[in-house]
């Protein structure tokens, strides 16, 4: 059955789509367009898998891997009420919500499920997916013209992540022993930091350069970890797998939080035009490559 087939992970790739779109609508808004149209579409399967098969994911939630890439979904609902919004307002701030509420309740049912008889081999790089992806409401705030709420997410999610960080840096470099099954998670590093430089550019229209330039310098150096561990995933396990759709949204939360900077630097800087460029491109690269081995996966290896 299709929607059997249709793997949890994809949702990363249905986030990244949209949030390439909102990079490259500067360059050509109609790159923006064509591929908030694929995300939708993606994003319908998915809902419709949810919607019929929700009995049947009780088996794969229960691996704390599927479970912490599930709330992508919800950050996905986020960010395409912006691309619903200027047709169906009432439809793209009602998606916000819907997204926010969601997600909101996934970080309580995951709390539930995963802290409960904590153990460090259960947390992975994906965990910053639960409670700092929340921080998509920061980026995505001014769909529902909401900066406040966006505002006290973006604190939330900054409190998350520097609680988180200590314990994913041991699990993943003291600890050690990830499965090769979960390794393409190990990209997720490059995502906190720039998730967040990207919302508290949003959602603050009074900026403190001390903060700004904290974050960037975290989120270029977490997009170095995670660069290499995309490199270095690709080259020693070139096989595709759905998980590999942990690729993609890294690379592209990345670009556009050093873009949206930009106007914090004068957009004066040739290091940074020059960087943008560079991130913006890999970031294409990747995410229609990971596009492309889902679709033969979905419609011509399921044959």
């Amino acid at each position: 059955m299709f929607l059997k087939r249709y793997p949890i992970p994809i949702a990363g790739l249905i986030l990244a789509l949209l949030v390439l779109g909102d990079l490259l609508q500067s360059y050509a808004p109609l790159i923006r367009l064509v591929l908030g149209s694929i995300a939708a579409v993606l994003y319908v399967l998915y809902l419709l898998k949810l919607a019929v098969l929700n009995t049947g994911l009780r088996e794969p939630l229960a691996d704390p891997v599927e479970a912490s890439i599930l709330p992508t979904f919800t950050m996905a609902t986020m960010l395409l009420g912006g691309y619903v919004r200027p047709c169906w307002a009432g439809l793209g701030v009602g998606l916000w919500y819907a997204g926010l509420i969601g997600h909101a309740l996934l970080i309580l049912w995951f709390s539930w499920n995963f802290l409960r008889g904590f153990s460090i081999k259960k947390v992975f790089p994906s965990w910053f997916v639960v409670y700092v992806g929340i921080a998509a409401a920061s980026v995505s705030a001014p769909v529902a013209g909401r900066l406040d709420i966006g505002q006290a997410v973006f604190w939330f999610a900054f409190a998350a992540f520097l609680c988180l960080l200590p314990f994913v840096c041991w699990r993943v470099w003291g600890v050690r022993q990830i499965p090769d099954s979960a390794k393409p998670t190990l990209v997720i590093f490059a995502v906190p930091a720039s998730l967040l430089l990207s919302g508290y550019m949003t959602s603050f229209e009074v900026k403190n350069p001390d903060m700004v330039y904290a974050l960037l310098m975290a989120s270029l150096f977490f997009f170095l970890v995670g660069l290499f561990y995309l490199i270095w995933l690709t080259w020693k396990y070139p096989d595709f797998t759905p998980l590999n759709a942990a690729f993609t949204f890294p690379m592209a939360i990345s670009a556009i939080a050093v873009k949206r900077v930009g106007p914090a630097l004068g957009n004066e800087l040739e290091i940074h035009q020059l960087l943008v460029t560079l991130q913006t491109l890999l970031a294409a690269l990747v995410i229609l490559w990971i596009l492309f081995f889902f679709l033969l996966f979905l419609f011509v290896k399921s044959e």
